[in-house]
């Protein structure tokens, strides 16, 4: 790249994350460019659970339909189960429903236009390319290594090594988002860690064998394991099938196994050790096995301090790394990326006006980062301290003790048994943070967005009095912070969702009647649709009499009764909204005017 064809925004890193932004930037025609130090996506397996809130976040960058495609049936990604082995020694703990499948199907169908879906993100990445090249064919690297990041005086600088000819060059841009996976880049920034770091060592394990039609039940997603024996939860280890699909041979069926390292494992697993302990959670000796690959990690539960220095931005893992239970971590990165670029948007369009509105994307997702990271946390820590202890399992008991104590719960002779069983099922009450989570996973919201302070101590319900999130329900709110609640609409036969009406680049006033306020401010496009052409056919339209003032990410930033608002108070609430400087404002107003103009949309 010349340096004269200096491009709006950086992106560091090439993983989901990364390419989301490069995608949302280039729905948004903003120059960037993207650099991913590998010459290809990912071969490992990585995550796999994409809640709603994500999946609505690819029907904007046009890949939803794609990811469905590649997903896991709906008929296995929506229940998981425990089980002490697979083999004919192993038994059943309990199965569940999760992730909207089952009898929770219709809540979440009223979730969301789009549906929780099963990809891991080997296969994703490739979906995610594709597009990303398909709107930016010159902007997006492989196998080029940003070396440095760092500020410049009106600028920032990247260093770049291209890994083939092994040429440094430097780069500049208006902005540089670090999606690095947090490998690098917020240590040498300078930037803290909050949480805890390296909780537990994990080895996973990616093969090939033909496991679904020899598992007792094959609806299962994940199975999880507990073998006493074996020291319970974590230790044993779980599982999961990650296509590919569509796919009818048996011999084709990739897994993930993944188990911690406990006492008396080698520092490092060679494919022996992997494949011992693969054979002996599972249960089938003589199972045939493919090993593609396996990988060391370790868990951690740590967010950044800052999210932003100057015009660098932590998105992703380089903001927050979060356990993988309860799959919130790869999705919260993917958000954090839809809540940074509508906003990049407007300072790029005048950035001494909107710079406050920037720095408004760490105080919306940090906390979001946090509440995640402790979730995630908790979700592991629950396997050892409800399932096992259920059981009467626990690390600190020989094998023999642990054997005897799990057997109450399966043999009905035993005075334990009653209270095991109910002690299981009391387990599973605890578990749906994990497993019927949509409070996490569509539920969060930015209480710093209520301008107004309407959403008191709850929320309507969707926060505790302790001020933690309600799990086991998402409720539907225009409290101003809070997602646009879904509404299916039907015009002429054609069926849409209310989402689908938001504008890409500016915020969207849903409305019953014309605002008199339309024209009295440049910033404002009247787009009217009469009353008579939409028609709600699900859900319920919340705004009363009034307007709900809607962010391009499907955040309510504003409602009240529009037709008492005046032009001058009209302006002010947009500027809260925004966070910008009226005076800076006018100072630009041309530049202003086109990148803040709204969408009114009349219902």
């Amino acid at each position: 790249m010349l340096q004269s064809q200096r491009p709006s925004v950086i992106i560091v890193g090439g993983g989901p994350v990364g390419l989301s932004c490069s995608i949302l930037l280039s729905l948004r025609n903003i120059p960037h460019v993207l650099f991913e130090r590998h010459p290809h996506t990912s071969i490992h397996p990585k995550a796999c659970g994409i809640n709603q809130r994500t999946t609505e976040i690819f029907r904007v960058m046009g890949v939803e339909d794609e990811v469905y495609r590649h997903a896991a049936p709906f008929e296995i990604a929506g229940r998981t189960a425990w089980y002490t082995g697979l083999g004919p020694n192993g038994k059943e703990i309990v199965s569940r429903d999760a992730w909207g499948g089952g009898k929770y199907a219709d809540e979440y169908a009223n979730h969301s236009p789009s549906r929780y879906c099963i990809l891991p993100q080997i296969r994703l990445e490739p979906i995610l390319r594709q597009r990303a090249v398909q709107l930016n064919p010159e902007g997006v690297r492989y196998n080029h290594e940003v070396l440095q990041v760092r500020n410049d005086y009106g600028h920032a600088a990247v260093i770049v090594k291209d890994r083939e000819s092994e040429h440094e060059e430097r780069h500049e841009a208006r902005y540089v988002l670090v999606c690095d996976g947090g490998r690098t880049f917020t240590d040498q920034l300078g930037i803290a860690w909050e949480g805890e770091k390296d909780l537990f060592d994990m080895v996973t394990a990616h093969f090939r064998a033909p496991l679904r039609s020899l598992h007792p039940d094959p609806r299962n997603f994940i199975t999880w394991f507990s073998n006493p024996e074996m020291g319970g939860s974590t230790k044993t280890g779980y599982m999961y099938q990650i296509g590919p699909w569509p796919s009818t041979k048996s011999e084709d069926e990739e897994w993930v196994f993944a188990c911690g390292r406990v006492h008396g494992d080698p520092d490092r697993f060679d494919e022996e050790t992997m494949l011992q302990r693969l054979r002996k959670t599972i249960g089938i000796p003589d199972l045939s096995i493919e090993m593609l690959s396996f990988s060391h990690w370790s868990v951690n539960c740590l967010y950044a301090q800052r999210w932003r220095i100057g015009r660098l931005f932590l998105v992703g893992d380089a903001a927050h790394r979060i356990p993988p239970w309860g799959a919130l971590g790869m999705n919260s990165g993917i958000q954090d990326a839809q809540n940074l670029v509508w906003k990049l948007e407007l300072a790029l369009g005048d950035e001494a006006a909107y710079d406050q509105l920037l720095g408004t994307y760490e105080t919306e997702r940090l906390e979001v980062g946090r509440r995640v990271g402790l979730t995630s946390l908790h979700n592991m820590q629950s396997h050892s301290n409800v399932i096992d202890a259920a059981l009467g399992v626990s690390a600190d008991k020989t094998s023999e003790e642990n054997k005897h104590e799990a057997e109450g719960f399966f043999d009905p002779s035993r005075s334990d048994h009653f209270d095991k069983r109910a002690a299981v099922d009391q387990a599973q009450r605890i578990l749906d943070t994990e497993f019927k989570a949509p409070g996490f996973e569509v539920g969060w919201f930015y209480p710093s967005a209520d301008i107004n302070g309407e959403g008191g101590d709850t929320h309507d319900g969707q926060q505790l009095t302790d001020g933690s999130l309600n799990p086991s329900s998402y409720i539907p709110t225009t409290i101003p912070g809070h997602h646009l609640p879904h509404i299916w609409l039907v015009q002429n036969g054609k069926k849409c969702a209310l989402r689908d009406l938001l504008a890409l680049s500016k915020l969207t006033l849903f409305t019953v009647e014309q605002p008199s306020v339309a024209n009295t401010d440049g910033r404002v496009r009247v787009e009217l649709i009469e009353p008579s052409a939409w028609q709600a056919i699900s859900g319920a339209w919340a705004g009363g009499s009034g307007g709900l003032l809607v962010r391009p990410d499907g955040i309510i930033a504003w409602r009240g009764d529009i037709s008492k608002v005046t032009a001058e108070p009209w302006r002010d609430i947009l500027d809260r909204i925004l966070h910008c400087s009226y005076n800076l404002r006018l100072h630009n107003s041309h530049r202003h005017d086109k990148a803040v103009e709204l969408a009114l949309v009349k219902l």
